[in-house]
């Protein structure tokens, strides 16, 4: 039985930097209706940026942190400016293919910068770890999980509660009703932009926290993860991707634990087909009428 629960603990943890990646990602899918392949980089841009303020120059984790932060914020915010304004979002493939190739020039970018190399990451704190019943908690697992409630159910509030979240609802409904009501869906569309770029920069921070390392092509092994808690839970279901990641990461560790490390990424790709067999818009998700 502790063995069960350790796997759990340590899914719930693995399972956290997926739900704030596929937040993110699945909040600029429902407001402007576009898939953005490259935002699992803004992960490793944030890492990055830390490891050259904070360590490198010598300005510390705190400020290595919050330059981070405003880095994922500055390259999303450019990648919305110059690539997904620019590009006809009837066309799925163009955005796909547009996107995939904004994430191969920043890797490839990254990683011809630091020499093709992993970097060390120092952690903000000393990681302690705790026995509940023989199970190992650590508490830069604890950190990572309430961080994941806090910015989950806060940006559900805020989507719910303010006035420029319910215009985020609005735009995320219907784009071209709401500039008939004098939307700027521009404007709003740029704020959801800057919201998950900084959702998946912390969330990349934290984690690296645990990692204690980050390499250029880190996306490559979370954006699967990303699509499918996103896919899962429905486009646009900001509260069904908390559930969907965290459920993913549960199952994934245990998938690990009995059966095998091999077998884990067959998980999220098998729910992913299961979900679109059974219920194409996603657990959460609604369907849209066109027409």
């Amino acid at each position: 039985m502790t063995e069960l629960f350790q796997y759990i603990v340590n899914g719930l943890a693995s399972g956290s930097l997926y739900v704030l990646l596929a937040v993110g990602f699945t909040l600029v899918f429902g407001v402007m209706g576009m898939m953005n392949v490259a935002h699992a980089d803004l992960y490793m841009i944030a890492v990055f940026t830390l490891v050259w303020v904070g360590q490198d120059a010598g300005l510390g984790n705190l400020l290595g942190f919050l330059a981070g932060v405003a880095a994922a914020i500055a390259v999303g915010f450019l990648i919305f400016v110059v690539v997904l304004r620019r590009i006809d979002k009837s066309v799925p493939l163009a955005l796909f293919v547009g996107t995939l190739g904004v994430s191969y020039f920043i890797e490839n970018l990254i990683a011809k910068i630091v020499e093709f190399r992993a970097r060390s990451v120092h952690p903000f704190f000393q990681t302690e770890v705790f026995l509940l019943d023989g199970v190992r908690i650590s508490n830069s697992d604890l950190l990572v999980f309430a961080a994941t409630l806090a910015i989950s159910f806060g940006l559900l509030w805020w989507l719910k509660s303010s006035t420029t979240g319910r215009l985020m609802r609005a735009v995320s409904e219907s784009p071209r009703l709401s500039e008939i009501v004098a939307i700027n869906t521009t404007k709003i569309m740029g704020i959801a932009v800057v919201i998950a770029s900084a959702i998946a920069g912390v969330g990349g921070l934290l984690t690296a926290n645990k990692t204690q390392g980050i390499n250029p092509f880190v996306a490559n092994d979370v954006s699967l993860k990303m699509f499918a808690v996103a896919i899962v839970a429905g486009i646009g279901s900001v509260g069904g991707a908390l559930i969907a990641g965290l459920a993913l990461g549960v199952i994934e560790s245990l998938t690990v634990g009995y059966i095998g490390s091999t077998w884990q990424n067959v998980v999220g790709l098998a729910a992913m087909v299961v979900v679109l067999l059974v219920r194409p818009q996603g657990i959460f998700g609604r369907v849209s009428r066109i027409g």
